[in-house]
């Protein structure tokens, strides 16, 4: 299992069933989170929300680790009460058979929202996947409309693809990034 990594704000560690209770009850309940989330924007129930969860990030997560020996980090902040601010990692996903590279995913609590966060999570993660695995061709979708996830991979040194439809919308564009791309650093 991966050890834990450290940024200058957050720490991050591999994302675990405890980290996941956390993300489902107060992440995928919070409309500043599901915005962009299609089958939670508008869920209320509980019980479906987690089964959702279930199917949609948790297994995903554990085949990514099982099966592509892929990282998810949760990332809680080092100073102060070690709050939860999200999790981001690297999946192998139906697009990522599809464009041969895995995909950077992310997810910052509501509250924790416009302070950098997912910039500074999402490179250390791509710091991690560069120099620990070697990968040097990584992808990523972003609803359209979403233009905080746009400016983070952009200051990531993400290309624009094009549009494509992935997630059950047609709104989504696909970014890559190459090694060489890489403004990790």
């Amino acid at each position: 299992m991966a050890t834990a990594l450290q940024t200058e704000r957050l720490v991050l560690r591999p994302f675990s069933s405890q980290d996941f209770d956390h993300f489902v009850t107060e992440m995928l309940t919070d409309p500043r989170v599901v915005a962009f989330y299609y089958s939670f924007r508008d869920e209320v129930d509980p019980d479906r929300i987690r089964q959702q969860a279930q199917d949609d990030f948790w297994d995903q997560f554990e085949d990514s680790r099982a099966n592509h020996k892929l990282e998810i980090w949760a990332a809680c902040e080092s100073a102060g009460d070690g709050r939860f601010v999200g999790w981001s990692g690297l999946l192998f996903t139906s697009l990522s058979e599809r464009y041969g590279a895995p995909e950077l995913q992310y997810m910052i609590s509501g509250n924790m929202h416009g302070k950098g966060y997912a910039t500074e999570l999402a490179r250390e993660v791509l710091l991690h996947a560069h120099d620990v695995l070697g990968l040097n061709h990584v992808i990523a979708t972003v609803d359209i409309p979403n233009v905080g996830s746009i400016r983070v991979l952009e200051k990531l040194g993400f290309q624009l693809d094009g549009q494509i439809e992935a997630y059950g919308s047609d709104q989504m564009y696909l970014y890559r990034l190459q090694a060489t791309d890489v403004e990790v650093h």
